[in-house]
């Protein structure tokens, strides 16, 4: 063979193996050599030829399709002991272990009164320009602080800052005994806003020294507190500055790495210490996804956040969220007996999102109405349900119709009138 013939060969047997990623053994299989380095296509068994590359491509099919199965997402959560991912809409658990156990939570204590903080600004009962004054107690919590105090005065917005950005015992207790009318009423406040969410833990005092929380609980807590308009105001600040009362300033840097460094991060809180390792609430959003990951008893700050990443990572690439319905959406008419409106318009009462695995592709909306209505209906009344079903029948989620307007019960006048009116359009 001449050498240019040796040297194009030689290039479409390379060709084949880099392009289609065959093992050379079997690209050996499909030529011979014939000496002195001579090799020429082996074209005695073409058929031969064929059926080797078809096997070859089936073996590399397989080969990537379990390359692709060990990629799959999954959760390594070290040393931690306990974790847990919800999905923020639904309240459901995507990935949980030990998530049950109550254990001690560092400072994450403090997120029960920064919730009812939040409703407090949430509410108008206290203002960004408010001036609080700092009391004695405040000013001597240890632990993350703010470095105020006991009789200086500073405005709320900047306590706000402080209590959010980096968990501030003493910003926290200053905040709610201003909110809510001293510290009494601030931890009564503080037990009940956590009997309503199922939390089995009671408050002695504002920051909840000493508390234990299960990863649920906290997630549960966290639920209420990513949802406040005041939160989110401040809750992906990574670096300010209070000004204190005639004596410089402080600076706060958030401790939260995962707001710098995941695409979507919500916030919410760490915190350590030797009895309770390190721990951690996040809270991220993508499209209409949103996630809440818990890590408690980590063994350093370092490998919590990537056991939160990881979490979060989970949900993304596991689950999809997606919106079925906005309230107020129009699911079709009904006619009404017994009024003069006719019909009235049913509508979703709710926002609809619906959580589903990105393996399940396929799903369905059914619509259920009566026939008709007796009046009266009030607005805001049930009139039938919204079902999506998946491909296999389930029941993957369910909302309630209402009814878009009022129609009143028709009186004797009123059918009068009717009747009148008609009789007039029809003599014209």
């Amino acid at each position: 063979m001449k050498p240019l013939a040796i040297m194009i060969n030689a290039v479409k047997k390379v060709h084949i193996e880099q392009s289609f990623h065959i093992p050379p053994l079997f690209v050996n299989m499909l030529y011979k050599t014939r000496g002195k380095g001579e090799v020429s296509m082996f074209k005695k068994s073409k058929r031969f030829a064929a059926l080797i590359l078809c096997i070859v491509c089936a073996v590399s099919s397989i080969r990537y399709t379990k390359a692709e199965q060990q990629a799959a997402p999954s959760v390594d959560i070290g040393t931690a002991r306990a974790a847990l991912l919800i999905d923020e809409a639904s309240g459901k658990t995507l990935f949980e272990a030990n998530a049950a156990e109550k254990l001690p939570a560092a400072g994450l204590t403090r997120l029960a009164a920064l919730t009812v903080i939040c409703d407090a600004f949430d509410s108008g009962a206290i203002a960004g320009d408010t001036a609080v004054s700092v009391d004695e107690t405040a000013s001597r919590i240890g632990g993350t602080t703010a470095f105020l105090r006991a009789g200086e005065r500073m405005d709320a917005n900047s306590l706000l800052l402080a209590a959010v950005m980096i968990n501030a015992g003493d910003a926290t207790h200053a905040l709610a005994c201003a909110a809510l009318g001293g510290e009494s009423n601030a931890v009564a406040a503080i037990n009940s806003r956590l009997a309503e969410l199922g939390v089995s833990a009671v408050y002695s005092d504002i920051c909840g020294a000493n508390q234990s929380f299960s990863a649920v609980e906290l997630a549960s807590l966290v639920r209420e507190l990513i949802n406040s308009q005041t939160y989110s105001k401040y809750g992906t600040r990574f670096y300010e500055r209070i000004s204190h009362e005639g004596a410089g300033e402080t600076e706060l840097a958030n401790p939260n790495k995962l707001i710098k460094q995941y695409s979507g991060c919500l916030g919410v809180g760490t915190g350590s210490s030797a009895e309770a390792g390190y721990c951690g609430v996040f809270a991220a959003k993508r499209g209409e996804s949103r996630y809440i990951a818990v890590v408690l008893g980590a063994k350093t700050g370092a490998e919590r956040f990537e056991i939160g990443r990881s979490l979060l990572d989970y949900g993304f690439s596991a689950f999809r969220s997606v919106r079925i319905s906005g309230a107020g959406e129009a699911f079709g008419s009904i006619p009404v007996k017994g009024s003069l409106k006719r019909e009235i318009g049913a509508i979703a009462g709710d926002d609809t999102v619906l959580l589903i695995s990105t393996s399940k592709k396929e799903y369905a909306l059914e619509t259920e109405l009566p026939e008709s209505l007796d009046a009266p209906v009030q607005r805001g009344d049930a009139v039938g349900m919204l079902t999506v079903r998946g491909a296999d029948g389930e029941v993957l989620a369910e909302t309630l119709l209402v009814s878009d307007s009022d129609a009143e019960e028709a009186g004797f006048l009123d059918c009068v009138k009717l009747i009148v009116s008609k009789y007039l359009r029809t003599d014209g």
